[in-house]
């Protein structure tokens, strides 16, 4: 017997339909405008590789998504025009740093392009966002008096960066960059260890200097700083973090297999990574960036204390063939300097972005240079299962895998994966367990692939 509905009847089930579409609507808007954009894309005549956290405020998260797309779209209208590169293949990399100091949100996003030359071209905006009050902040803004009463505090923390850093200023570029205007002072943060200012490249020293950026502390800034921005200066860290050592002899007679994650840190993907291991008695190895650092400290300290291995990925992901020597040593430099601020020790691992390196370039890193053996494509398949089936087809006694902790999926793979690797005797270690247990002595001349059992 057919069931008649009345109009009624009808009506209500079309509504309930109609608002079930709209909640699915809103969730689907909710999840992609408060979660994480992390794209890579590569083929025969360029990479993009673009990272941001988004902040769940729309008006700011629509700024970003607008400078991050129209740098995008003139990367690749350039890549069109010009057809392919004989050097090098063309290469867009996009960092969104996200910190947050109490109530205020720092913005700083970087565009690199290479679209031949002899470098990249770099583009900066920087946001400071008050969200009590609802209100992006300049420079002038936060400020309780003249500029120029603050402009001393500013070269003296200048010429002291540059003698520390072995920097010949030219006095007359210096006064010239620091004059006030809003572009010499876009580039400011308000942290937990004073005010912040960041100065590119040319600004007020050269392209080989790189960023100058200086801090001032709030005790400096009374009576400068308004009183609601004026916080109290702190230390990065409490105590130095010993992370527990495992006992190695547990793993005799097991195949190892060491599991590495690039491109992190990543609050929700890499904690969620640091929940699932434990399972299976796993340690990891991360190679972060040195701009995803601050945004996500927290999560890297767990992970430190909980006993994975903290290496380097550079701090920009840039490819280090198209950097001076002095940009080398800035990206290798900078990611072992917020890495040590955060944890109270320096990576000595690094893998370089897109394994891109050379004699030369481990002569001035002095790190040890670790690659990898099993590629997933897990930033290509994007699918747990076709992740977990890579791992699973390639894995051997010895290998290191290569994954990104910023990718849901790539986590979730990795995790069945080891459920499977687990049953057939393997140990998941670090490098440097992996390096114990094997009787290997890095050296600096070396590029490690796998570490199979000779």
């Amino acid at each position: 017997m057919k069931l008649k509905l009345s109009k009624t009847g009808k009506i209500v089930i079309a509504f309930s339909i109609l608002l079930i579409g709209i909640i699915i609507l809103l969730i689907y808007y909710h999840q992609n405008n408060n979660g994480s954009v992390h794209k890579m894309e590569s083929n025969e005549f360029y990479d993009i590789k673009i990272d941001y956290d988004k902040t769940g405020i729309k008006s700011l998260d629509e700024k970003i998504t607008k400078f991050v797309s129209s740098k995008e779209k003139d990367f690749i209208d350039t890549v069109d025009n010009s057809g392919q590169v004989q050097f090098s293949k063309y290469n867009l990399i996009i960092n969104v740093k996200n910190s947050k100091y109490e109530d205020i949100d720092n913005i700083r996003a970087t565009s690199y392009a290479y679209i031949g030359g002899a470098h990249y071209t770099r583009e900066d905006k920087s946001l400071v966002y008050d969200r009590v009050n609802k209100k992006y902040l300049d420079f002038l803004s936060i400020l309780n008096t003249d500029f120029e009463e603050i402009k001393p505090l500013i070269l003296e923390e200048i010429y002291e960066y540059a003698k520390e850093n072995d920097i010949m200023l030219n006095d007359e570029w210096v006064q010239e960059g620091t004059n006030y205007s809003e572009k010499n002072y876009e580039h400011f943060a308000l942290t937990e260890d004073g005010l912040s200012i960041s100065f590119p490249p040319y600004q007020i020293a050269s392209w080989a200097d790189g960023e100058i950026s200086i801090n001032i502390s709030y005790d400096k800034l009374e009576g400068i700083l308004k009183d609601e921005y004026l916080g109290e200066s702190k230390t990065s860290i409490d105590a130095i973090i010993k992370p527990g050592k495992r006992d190695l002899e547990q793993f005799e007679g097991k195949k190892l297999i060491a599991f590495t994650f690039d491109d992190g840190p990543n609050t929700k993907t890499t904690s969620r990574l640091l929940d699932g291991i434990q399972e299976y008695n796993a340690r990891v190895t991360f190679f972060v960036l040195g701009s995803r650092v601050d945004a996500n400290k927290d999560v890297l300290k767990r992970a430190y204390e909980e006993g994975n291995q903290i290496g380097s990925h550079t701090f920009n992901h840039l490819n280090l063939f198209l950097l001076s020597d002095d940009e080398v040593l800035s990206e290798v430099n900078a990611t072992n300097e917020v890495v040590d601020k955060a944890l109270g020790v320096r990576p000595t691992l690094l893998r370089p972005a897109y394994a891109n390196i050379n004699g030369h370039i481990k002569d001035l890193a002095n790190m040890h240079i670790i690659n990898w053996n099993v590629d997933t494509e897990d930033w290509k398949l994007k699918d747990r299962n076709l992740i977990k089936d890579k791992i699973l087809e390639d894995a051997h006694d010895g290998a290191i895998v290569l994954l990104h902790d910023i990718y849901t999926e790539s986590v979730e793979g990795a995790l069945m994966a080891m459920e499977e690797l687990e049953k057939e005797n393997y140990a998941f270690v670090t490098i440097e367990e992996m390096v114990q247990l094997r009787g290997v002595k890095l050296d600096y001349d070396t590029t490690y692939y796998s570490f199979m059992k000779e």
